[in-house]
Formats: structure tokens, C-alpha cells, sequence
């Protein structure tokens, strides 16, 4: 199967500064945000969200890791994940790829176990084949896509990229 690349690695980190300004509009009355990337890729995108943001913003950022496997995700509703989110705060749940929304579905459950004050959600690329009723409230690409092509996004060695197989 061939492979296109969707996003280079200067496109990247345009997305993620777009989103980062994004985020910071939508919490300016806000002092505190918790990002919390879903292991391993959303943590990743996370982190540099988190730097972009610290450049623009004298507000706190929390940074957490979300673990949980994701060809199992219903365990979520199962476990007792519990984070270090205090009530009425203000959360951004950050993944790499949106595709059926399980991911995101399962883990805003734990999330929203936290009584938080606000939740959104943000994705590099937006798939747009839901079979869960969850949206990105950011996305850095939103792209159509057929059931049976993978979008691969990698973060290796400060070299982004975004391929569609």
C-alpha cells in the first residue's frame, strides 16, 4: 500500500501553535489549565502544546499522562484511574488521531469522574468516521478518509510527521 505524507514537520508545528493560541483564547479568564495527553502520542503532543502555550501565557499549565490501552479502552469504565485534577478545573484532553472517538469517549469518562469546571478536547488530525458521539474542539487537520487507510503520526528525534497509508 502506498504512503502519502498528509503533514510535514514544519506543518506540525504550525498546527500546534494555532491550537495553542486556540486554547489560550478559550481559557483567557482562566489561571490554571491541565493538559492531559493520552499515552503515548497525545502525551507527546501534549508536551509541546504545553511549551507553545507557556510562550504566549503567564498561566499555570498542568501537564498529565493519561495511560490506558487503547485496543481495550472500555477498561476505562471499569477502573479507577484516578488523576491529579482538582474539582472545577478547567481540562484538555489532547490525542493525536480522532477516528471512531472510542479513545477520546472512554477517557473523557475519566476525566469527567474529576468534576471538572470545562472540559475540550484537541486532535492533530480529525478522521471524521465517529461511531461515538465526541468531537475535537481543536483540531490541527481535519481530513476524510476511508475506513481502511491508517493515518501514522510520529514524533521521533524532533522530526514530525503525518503519513496516510
Amino acid at each position: 500500500m502506498d504512503s502519502y505524507s498528509i503533514l510535514s514537520h514544519s506543518q506540525i508545528l504550525q498546527k500546534i501553535d494555532r491550537i495553542a493560541f486556540q486554547i489560550v483564547e478559550d481559557t483567557i479568564n482562566d489561571d490554571e489549565v491541565y493538559l492531559v495527553g493520552i499515552a503515548n502520542k497525545g502525551y507527546v503532543l501534549a508536551e509541546y502544546l504545553k511549551a507553545n502555550i507557556e510562550k504566549i501565557t503567564p498561566k499555570t499549565i498542568h501537564l498529565i499522562e493519561l495511560k490506558f490501552d487503547k485496543k481495550n479502552s472500555i477498561e476505562c469504565l471499569d477502573n479507577n484511574i484516578s488523576l491529579n485534577i482538582p474539582k472545577n478545573q478547567i481540562v484538555v484532553l489532547v490525542d493525536d488521531v480522532l477516528n471512531t472517538g472510542e479513545t477520546l469517549m472512554h477517557a473523557s469518562f475519566v476525566i469527567l469522574k474529576h468534576e471538572v469546571k470545562r472540559m475540550r478536547t484537541v486532535v492533530l488530525i480529525d478522521r471524521r468516521h465517529r461511531l461515538f458521539p465526541i468531537k475535537a474542539d481543536y483540531a490541527g487537520l481535519t481530513l476524510s478518509t476511508t475506513l481502511e487507510n491508517h493515518i501514522e503520526v510520529e514524533f521521533e528525534n524532533d522530526k514530525f510527521s503525518a503519513v496516510l497509508n
